[in-house]
């Protein structure tokens, strides 16, 4: 049975061309296009377009492959280049490839007795930039402190190089099922005494912000929905909905965190 694909591409010219190219290509090798039901999910673009691409994409992640091709900067997810697209091919028709499952980061939100559930790659978050966000934060059903500022971001391992690292959180290594708790502008002094570290919490732990401020959103990825002005409690965990990423075959994480942070060359 022939595999199927589908191209979720950035709206840029060269972008465009390269996923034009992608399907000819991969239409001569005798992959079907298939919009629905694929087997491959490209993107071509960078991290924005692969994220789109996972949500598009979301009740059907356990029977698809993501793969991600970059045509600018490089990124975390987009580890192919276009001048990969035919051995990719090749190796997809072979089955040898270098693939990897993450889990999902999780969010359960309830409003007046309705729960609403939320996925991301990267991170979830909650935030005000109104006036000062007010939470009750518990850890395993116990309450943990107080939270007073701008928001708070739960990032995965595959996020914590994003959001979460720019406000001070830790790079965690992408083999590692964890979750970080990172606070985005906290109220610290000698009336209000938060956590302000980033917390690190293990794959059964359980972080659960209640809050009731107006005005409040919420985010997850890139993208955010309005609470209702009510009362609101946000669980957040690790989900049990995986995605599954092909990689280089010839780029460890090292060399994606030298290449994007510390200066090192885009070679390969």
């Amino acid at each position: 049975m022939a595999l199927k694909i589908n191209v979720i591409v950035r709206e840029d010219e060269k972008s465009l061309n390269v996923s034009k190219s992608l399907c000819e290509l991969a239409l001569q090798k005798g992959f079907l296009i298939d919009e629905v039901n694929p087997d491959f999910v490209f993107s071509v673009g960078g991290d924005g377009t692969f994220l789109k691409a996972v949500h598009r994409y979301l009740t059907k992640v356990k029977h698809i492959k993501f793969v991600g091709i970059h045509t600018g900067s490089l990124g975390f997810f987009a580890d192919f280049r276009p001048e990969d697209i035919n051995n990719l091919l090749d190796n997809i028709i072979k089955e040898e490839l270098n693939t990897n499952a993450y889990r999902l980061v999780k969010a359960e939100i309830t409003q007046n007795n309705k729960k609403r559930n939320f996925y991301a790659v990267n991170e979830v978050r909650i935030e005000n930039v109104h006036h000062t966000l007010v939470l009750d934060v518990y850890l395993n059903d116990e309450h943990l402190e107080m939270y007073r500022g701008n928001g708070v971001l739960v990032a995965t391992q595959l996020g914590s190089t994003g959001y979460n690292k720019s406000i001070g959180g830790a790079v965690i290594n992408r083999n590692l099922e964890l979750l970080e708790y990172t606070k985005i502008a906290p109220i610290a002094n000698s009336a209000f005494r938060p956590l302000v570290n980033p917390l690190i919490i293990g794959e059964k732990d359980v972080l659960v912000f209640n809050g009731k401020n107006a005005n409040t959103y919420f985010g997850y990825d890139a993208f955010t929905k309005k609470l209702s002005d009510i009362p609101f409690s946000v669980k957040v965990s690790l989900s049990n909905k995986k995605i599954t990423i092909v990689h280089r075959q010839n780029r460890p994480y090292s060399r994606i965190l030298n290449e994007s942070f510390l200066g090192g060359k885009h070679d390969i």
